[in-house]
């Protein structure tokens, strides 16, 4: 029988760790924390754990610190403010132009030059829904909405009615400057008959008559009431029944009582019209939409500068905390980089004492070099058998 070596056998015993067998078992793990402490040093799991957050924390809390920014970043430049202001820019172009209308109401009532034209203009209605439309965009309840929806009407109807009431009025001027002319024109008249005509105290009674409807149609035109119009119409009821007069006087108190007529039938009108803008108080309704707006919109100047002075005093902690983090990162990294260097150190100590042992090991004797190797096992075959 002879011996042979199994090659698969001394391939496993030739891939098997040597080991010293006089090696401390502290002197393998120094080695082993040696190597890997460089990789820790670049790994920053270290730095996070250090900070007791784990990545994912870590994460959540970035993100959530970074929201909490942005968040009070767009409240402190709130635009809200911005719109505010424009609409009571808007609101207060519209009170400017309700008292250019109003003012031409009032003056087309006591100045007979006043223009009867061109008071109401295509912009000014266009940049009165305008402003309107501004506020009910801004509006946050439904009370403030309808109300702003009434106002807009009650522009629109405004609009027309001025132009209505400013050409009625001119009208009912006319008719009164033709009644005024016909005080001349019937003394003028009495004048030329005065010599011819007999029956004199007719033609005084008839100068009377005409300056007692003249003084009542002023009366009404200026303050058109129930009982003005009762005492012009008896006063013009009298026009008629003046009667042996001469012929030219008679045609004169005609004309007067038609021009008297006029102004009964044009001033019921221009009163009309002028009640009905009266109701609709658009300059008061105007005047309380822009309180409300300047109510609001010094509420939003209250809180943008509150949400402002937030975000200074958190752009100040946010950086407070970032050098807080950034002094700490650097001292956990000088605490590495200290710990590395002793263990560098500590780890080429323990070399210099493991060497001599692994030099004498690595060069056996020849004793021992013709012991067969404690990791070879020979195997011993049976022979052919006999």
């Amino acid at each position: 029988m002879s011996d042979s070596i199994d090659s698969k056998t001394i391939a496993a015993g030739a891939e098997s760790p040597q080991r010293t067998p006089d090696e401390p078992p502290s002197a393998r793990s120094s080695l082993n924390l040696a190597a890997k402490l460089r990789e820790a040093l670049l790994n920053t799991r270290i730095i996070t754990a250090a900070g007791r957050l784990t990545p994912r924390a870590g994460v959540a809390v970035g993100a959530l610190l970074l929201a909490l920014l942005v968040f009070l970043h767009v409240n402190a430049q709130d635009s809200g403010v911005k719109r505010h202001a424009d609409v009571l820019a808007q609101l207060a172009a519209v009170k400017l132009i309700d008292a250019r209308w109003d003012v031409a109401v009032l003056r087309s009532r006591s100045d007979p030059r006043a223009p009867s034209e061109g008071v109401v203009q295509s912009r000014d209605l266009t940049r009165t829904q305008r402003a309107l439309d501004a506020a009910l965009a801004q509006a946050r309840s439904s009370v403030l909405r309808s109300s702003i929806a009434g106002l807009k009407n009650a522009y629109a109807e405004k609009a027309q009615l001025i132009t209505r009431f400013l050409q009625a009025s001119a009208d009912s001027r006319q008719a009164l400057d033709a009644a005024m002319r016909a005080d001349a024109t019937v003394s003028g008249l009495v004048r030329g008959a005065w010599r011819d005509f007999p029956q004199r105290e007719r033609l005084v009674a008839a100068e009377n008559l005409v300056a007692r409807v003249l003084a009542e149609a002023q009366q009404y035109h200026h303050a058109p009431n129930a009982a003005h119009r009762t005492a012009l119409e008896s006063a013009a009821a009298d026009l008629p029944r003046a009667h042996s007069l001469p012929s030219a006087v008679e045609a004169g108190l005609t004309r007067l009582e038609s021009d008297v007529h006029q102004v009964l039938l044009l001033k019921p009108l221009e009163q009309m019209l002028g009640e009905r803008l009266t109701v609709l108080d658009t300059g008061a309704r105007a005047d309380d939409l822009a309180e409300t707006f300047q109510r609001d919109l010094a509420d939003a100047t209250a809180r943008r500068s509150g949400y402002q002075t937030t975000l200074v005093l958190y752009s100040a902690l946010l950086l407070i905390l970032a050098v807080y983090v950034g002094l700490r990162a650097y001292r956990r990294y000088r605490e590495l980089e200290v710990l590395y260097s002793e263990q560098t150190e500590a780890l080429a100590a323990l070399e210099e004492q493991v060497r001599p042992e692994g030099d004498a090991e690595s060069s056996p004797s020849t004793e021992d070099a013709a012991k067969p190797s404690a990791n070879v096992t020979f195997i011993r075959r049976p022979g052919p058998s006999l």
